[in-house]
């Protein structure tokens, strides 16, 4: 039954508890007395007890009326304060940015746009999810993240895809490997050494394997790994070669505790993207980070 309260009636029985008169209260109120006493009257009804009593001319609160005094108050006031923090909400950025992102795009690539993030709107704060293309789409699903950053396929048609960037993947390798000082390689060269790959699931393995399959040649696949990280400490001592993003190398590569090389006649580039479902809603905190980020293919555009 309590659900039935309406916040009109709460504002017109604490008016009339205010001015402890039914005419003047429906005339601030702007509705005709008749009205105004209904409302009252099936208030009552509701919590089961007369709120007012008439002692001439006025009206009084009876014992239960003054009760409910208080906790209206207190409904009316919260109210108005969760509305006010909306209000503060849609004119400013507050609130949290929810993002996924597969691993090499969260460790390698984001780190810069969410520092400008932070520094643009600093009470904000930021949830991001890591692991791999897979796992960033299912959470978009849940409505776990409001927007994810992947390099791989989807598997879900009701998710959007919008490209962020392109991305290029580089051969990499030890000092001590007989390729160092190697600019090109070719893909016989590649495919005869021990490669270390990443797991199922993974955008980059998927490039890869889709490269591999095109080449339609035997793979010397000696390690899979669930990280980049693993990978290159794997790399950098000498237990094979990899294929990762180039934005994923940029430290070893200036310290040159590994070498890179390319793909003789061709061009190993890949799209890294962003995605949200369809018709999703678009907080401030978002927004900003979308403006920050100047995604090739911009989400808020029509």
């Amino acid at each position: 039954m309590l659900r039935q309260v309406t916040i009109h009636q709460l504002d017109l029985f604490l008016e009339a508890a205010k001015l402890k008169n039914f005419s003047r209260a429906a005339d601030k109120m702007a509705i005709t007395q008749p009205a105004f006493s209904a409302q009252i009257m099936k208030l009552e009804t509701i919590l089961g007890m007369p709120l007012f009593e008439r002692i001439g001319r006025r009206v009084e609160l009876t014992q239960a009326g003054a009760v409910f005094e208080e906790y209206a108050r207190r409904t009316i006031a919260t109210l108005k304060e969760g509305k006010d923090v909306i209000d503060d909400m849609s004119r400013n950025v507050i609130g949290t940015l929810r993002i996924g992102a597969s691993s090499t795009i969260a460790n390698y690539v984001l780190p810069a746009y969410l520092g400008r993030f932070k520094k643009a709107n600093p009470v904000c704060a930021i949830e991001m999810l890591v692991g791999n293309t897979n796992q960033v789409e299912e959470a978009l699903l849940r409505n776990d993240i409001d927007m994810g950053l992947v390099e791989g396929p989807l598997q879900h048609k009701e998710v959007k895809v919008y490209l962020f960037k392109k991305d290029e993947l580089v051969v990499i390798f030890s000092p001590s490997h007989r390729w160092s000082g190697k600019k090109k390689i070719t893909i016989d060269q590649l495919r005869k050494e021990p490669l270390i790959i990443r797991e199922k699931g993974s955008g980059t393995r998927k490039v890869f394997m889709d490269f591999a399959n095109e080449a339609n040649k035997p793979w010397n696949i000696a390690m899979e790994l669930g990280n980049t990280e693993a990978i290159k400490k794997s790399a950098q001592a000498n237990l094979g070669v990899a294929v990762l993003s180039a934005s994923a190398v940029d430290h070893e590569i200036k310290d040159k505790s590994l070498h890179i090389a390319r793909i003789e006649g061709y061009k190993f580039d890949r799209k890294l993207n962003v995605i949200m479902l369809e018709n999703k809603y678009i907080s401030n905190p978002l927004k900003s980070f979308i403006a920050i980020m100047k995604p090739a293919e911009n989400p808020l555009k029509p």
